[in-house]
C-alpha cells in the first residue's frame, strides 16, 4: 500500500517537474524575442528575403508574441498545479483559455507583418473571390457577392496594373500600413492605388496579360 502511494506521489511530481519545465521553454523563449529582441527566432521572419523583412513592424512582432508565450508560460504553470491536485474542472477551463491565447497571438501576429497581394499570381483577388465562396455558407456569400466590386488598381511607381476585390466598405488593403496605397508585387513597394471598377472583358485581359508576364 505504502508502494503505491509513493508511485502516486512520484507521478504527481513528475507533472509539476513537467509543467514547470515547459512553462520554463515559454516564458524564456517570450523573454528572448519580446525583451532581449532575438528576431531570428521568429519562425517564418527568420527565412524571409531582406526586402521582405524590412517590410515588417518587427518590434511591434516580436512584442506580440514574445508577451503572449509568457502568458503562455505562466498558463502552464497554472495547468500542472491544477493538474496535480486534480482540480479537473478549473484544468479544463484554463485549457480552453490556453487555446484561446493561441489563437489570438496567431491572428493578431498578422497585422505586423507585411501585405502580400497575391494569392496567386494569375489573378489575385480572385483567389480571394473563390476562397470567400468555399469558405462562407452560399447565402451569405451572395449577400456579401452583391456587396462586392472589383476594381483595377495601378502602382505609381512602375505603372504595374492589377486587380482587387471591395466589399461594401472593406477593401483589401496592407494591414497595419499607415495610407490606403498596398504593396506592389512588381516593385515590391506600397504604391498600388484604386484607379476604377474593371469590366469583364477588362479583367479577362489583365489576367491574360498577368499570365504572360509571369510565364
Amino acid at each position: 500500500m505504502t508502494s503505491l502511494i509513493e508511485i502516486a506521489q512520484n507521478d504527481r511530481n513528475l507533472i509539476i517537474i513537467a509543467g514547470f519545465a515547459l512553462s520554463s521553454i515559454f516564458i524564456i523563449l517570450g523573454i528572448l524575442i519580446g525583451r532581449r529582441k532575438y528576431y531570428n527566432l521568429i519562425a517564418g521572419y527568420n527565412l524571409e528575403p531582406k526586402h521582405i523583412k524590412e517590410q515588417y513592424d518587427i518590434e511591434g512582432l516580436a512584442k506580440h508574441i514574445g508577451d503572449g508565450l509568457i502568458t503562455l508560460g505562466v498558463l502552464l504553470i497554472i495547468c500542472a498545479i491544477f493538474l496535480y491536485f486534480n482540480f479537473l474542472k478549473l484544468l479544463i477551463a484554463a485549457i480552453f483559455i490556453f487555446l484561446f491565447i493561441v489563437l489570438i497571438i496567431l491572428l493578431g501576429s498578422r497585422k505586423f507583418m507585411p501585405y502580400t497581394q497575391n494569392l496567386m499570381k494569375e489573378s489575385p483577388s480572385d483567389a480571394r473571390h473563390h476562397f470567400l465562396h468555399w469558405l462562407l455558407p452560399e447565402r451569405i456569400f451572395r449577400a456579401l457577392e452583391k456587396g462586392s466590386r472589383k476594381w483595377l488598381q495601378e502602382c505609381r511607381h512602375c505603372g504595374y496594373k492589377q486587380d482587387y476585390w471591395e466589399a461594401g466598405n472593406v477593401r483589401y488593403k496592407a494591414i497595419g500600413e499607415p495610407t490606403q496605397l498596398q504593396y506592389c508585387e512588381n516593385c515590391k513597394k506600397f504604391r498600388m492605388h484604386k484607379i476604377r471598377k474593371k469590366t469583364i472583358l477588362e479583367a479577362d485581359r489583365i489576367v491574360n496579360e498577368i499570365i504572360k508576364t509571369n510565364s
